[in-house]
């Protein structure tokens, strides 16, 4: 994950206003420059929601995509176009993103268009965190995305039974079956986030929400050396022994596409896989089944994509932006983005029953975990830590990942040493 110190991110106010010509130019033909990391099939499915509804009020969309999961290279691109005052009109940033550079002074007021929607009431109060900065909105998020997903091939679950595990013991003993029989049990993508993903989902299992709490979100000291960390990472390393030998550096779409063409038995992946299984034309509890991750069953781990928006003078360019910010959160919108995209809307109020099986479990799912307290903050994606400590936890886990004479105790000592040298 790239890092942007705060000397750095301060000087790149100053850059911020000779940048304000360059974007106000962008909206002054009807244009918005967007910048993203969504370039596969379902992202793509689902972001041509919004450009369509741009359209009809005659603001076109100049797509600047960056390809690369997590968005770590669409977020190194930004920071150098920042820096050379030339940023987009619109940027995709997740929640401690969004967080940075409001806390530098780089994103426009929302203050108007949330007032006229009232985001205060019917936007989930976990993005709320995000998107205030001061108590006023500088980011409007389009989607809340449940980071602890197992998807399943409803066609080889069939096969041992149709039952699908919901601890790691029953993981483990079907999954051992699969490979006696021939049958790929875990298909993954041996890049850095993803590995970080399903080590987190892992630490909650191991340890539940309060572990989670304490270890990840306070990063309290015993947590962190605890027993219990030392076995997640045990349990990681053992799930990894299920992946195939083609796994590394493999995309995410790439393998959810074993799922979904039966290849392989379960992926541990966000909701996002779910916009690929729609655009390929499956059906939950047909084709696939969606479960949460063994052993996190009653916890609902966020994050969410959020618009920042550069501030501008051009009072053409700054409706612009008011009237993407204002589709974005737009009910209808957000409805239809998010069936296509897999995730569930930014907002509370949504109608669960235009939503399929998956769908309407993560908004259950949301709700129930809310009201115990147990809505958690992704590491892995972005919003749990600032970038600096979610680069110490992402570079261990790649370093345990990889090397094997890397014990589970020297991982937990490594995560000790590299955060205390922040």
């Amino acid at each position: 994950m790239m890092s942007i110190n705060r000397t750095m991110m301060r000087g790149l106010v100053v850059a911020s206003v000779f940048a304000l010509g360059s974007v106000s130019a962008a909206f002054a033909d009807g244009k918005v420059e967007v910048m993203h990391w969504w370039t596969s099939g379902g992202e793509a499915n689902a972001l041509s929601v919004l450009k369509d509804a741009l359209k009809s009020d005659g603001i076109s969309w100049e797509d600047s995509a960056i390809a690369g999961g997590s968005g770590t290279n669409a977020l190194q691109v930004l920071q150098a176009r920042v820096a050379s005052g030339n940023p987009p009109a619109a940027m995709q940033m997740h929640g401690q993103q969004i967080r940075s550079y409001s806390e530098e002074g780089l994103l426009g007021d929302l203050f108007e268009v949330a007032k006229a929607q009232n985001w205060d009431a019917v936007m989930a109060p976990e993005l709320q965190a995000f998107a205030k900065y001061n108590g006023v909105y500088v980011g409007v998020p389009f989607n809340e995305h449940r980071h602890n997903w197992m998807w399943t091939s409803k066609k080889i679950i069939d096969r041992y039974d149709g039952k699908v595990p919901a601890t790691w013991d029953d993981w483990f003993a079907l999954a051992d079956k699969m490979k006696a029989g021939g049958v790929q049990p875990l298909a993954h993508g041996g890049q850095p986030w993803q590995e970080f993903m399903l080590w987190e989902d892992i630490l909650i299992s191991v340890g539940g929400p309060e572990f989670h709490k304490k270890a990840v979100e306070k990063l309290d000291a015993q947590s962190l050396q605890s027993d219990s960390m030392v076995k997640t990472f045990d349990m990681f390393r053992k799930v990894l022994g299920y992946a195939d030998t083609n796994a590394a550096n493999r995309d995410w779409n790439l393998a959810t596409a074993m799922v979904i063409e039966d290849q392989a038995a379960f992926q541990f992946m966000g909701d996002w896989a779910k916009g690929e299984f729609t655009v390929a034309g499956k059906k939950a509890n047909v084709d696939y089944v969606c479960s949460p991750a063994p052993g996190t069953e009653g916890t609902y781990v966020f994050l969410a994509d959020f618009w920042g928006f550069f501030p501008v003078k051009d009072e053409a360019a700054k409706k612009a932006q008011s009237e993407m910010a204002r589709l974005t959160m737009d009910a209808k919108v957000q409805t239809e983005f998010n069936i296509r995209k897999g995730s569930i809307p930014a907002r509370i109020d949504i109608d669960p029953k235009a939503f399929d099986e998956c769908g309407q479990a993560a908004i259950a799912d949301r709700a129930a975990a809310a009201a115990k307290g147990n809505v958690l903050p992704s590491l892995a994606q972005n919003h749990a830590q600032s970038r600096e400590v979610r680069g110490v936890f992402e570079d261990v886990i790649t370093s345990f990942a990889n090397n094997p004479a890397m014990t589970s105790a020297d991982a937990v000592a490594q995560l000790k040493s590299g955060l205390a040298g922040l």
